[in-house]
């Protein structure tokens, strides 16, 4: 260890600058033995050192973080061990979130001149409870992380779950929505037997179908009053051979405003609901699809039944 001897402090053998006083102690330190020392034993010269800069400390959870250099100080210091930058300020090395949860491996480390209080059997139990509480969590969130990324279907189910949970939030407080219907529905292509009318005609049976293209719109839908659009609800694909066509992934909404909002889909036969942004006073919105989910039968894109609501005004 070198001692200081401007003020006495024992600091690390690797240390640059004291702890306590923050002299530099290549000028100011000595090094000292370890184990115990005769008091005949002959001292041994000293050999001169350049000052080299001390490699810096790994940061760890309670560590000061020079704010000079950022290296890595333990709490008991004041002055940083690598350039003796004052650690008044300096801030402490948080730990991980994750780490918080997981259980705590070792001893506890008390304070010195604490006494460990005798502990009750109830309050074992409760932190053995907690404790596989905590591991069980953990596991259930990996598991549920890896089930979500690597299976397709699980990740539709969750997406559609999670998306039906906040409209249904949502519409808690929004009931003042009314439907709004179009004047006219057209559409850049179809195919004759499944016109763009059948989009939004309050039937799901039938459905809307068509080769599209991300740069032309597929539909135009007018209205015959100034409206104020909140919601949309949607069926995508046909629903006697969903898998027969390409279905909607996302939908990009352009209105006679200038302004624009996208309307992401999940790939599921059932309802699906979205609230709509920017649809203020508009008489006219152009609906592009923006992405599909492919189909191996057939190129045509298909969707069974679009229905909006408006704020409705007292």
């Amino acid at each position: 260890m070198i001692v200081c001897q401007t003020c006495g402090e024992h600091n690390a053998p690797n240390a640059e600058f004291c702890g306590n006083c923050g002299d530099f102690l290549k000028w100011t330190g000595a090094q000292v033995q370890a184990g115990p020392v005769r008091p005949d034993a002959p001292q041994q010269p000293q050999p001169h050192h350049r000052p080299q800069q001390t490699l810096k400390r790994q940061a760890q959870a309670g560590d000061l973080i020079c704010g000079q250099c950022g290296s890595g100080n333990v709490p008991t210091r004041r002055f940083c061990g690598v350039c003796g930058y004052s650690l008044v300020d300096a801030v402490a090395q948080k730990q991980p979130w994750w780490k918080r949860w997981l259980p705590t491996k070792g001893p506890k480390v008390r304070e010195s001149g604490s006494r460990p209080r005798r502990v009750k059997r109830s309050t074992q139990v409760k932190r053995g409870v907690g404790r596989a509480f905590r591991w069980a969590l953990a596991i259930a969130v990996l598991l549920f992380g890896g089930i979500y990324g690597l299976s397709q279907p699980f990740r539709s189910t969750v997406n559609t779950q999670v998306l039906n949970g906040k409209d249904a939030v949502v519409g808690l407080f929004n009931r003042d929505l009314v439907p709004v219907r179009q004047s006219s529905i057209s559409a850049a292509q179809e195919r004759p037997d499944h016109p763009a009318k059948l989009a939004m005609d309050n039937d799901k049976g039938t459905f809307w179908a068509a080769q599209t293209d991300a740069r032309t719109v597929a539909l135009t839908v007018k209205f015959d009053h100034v409206t104020n659009l909140r919601r949309m609800i949607i069926f995508i694909g046909d629903g006697k051979n969903y898998l027969g066509s390409q279905r909607p992934q996302r939908l990009t909404l352009v209105f006679d405003t200038g302004k624009t909002t996208d309307i992401p889909l999940v790939d599921v036969s059932g309802e699906q609901q979205h609230d709509i942004k920017n649809g203020d006073g508009v008489r006219q919105v152009q609906v592009l699809v923006a992405g599909v989910f492919p189909s191996t039968e057939s190129t045509d894109t298909v969707i069974s039944e679009i229905e909006l609501f408006e704020k409705q005004v007292n």
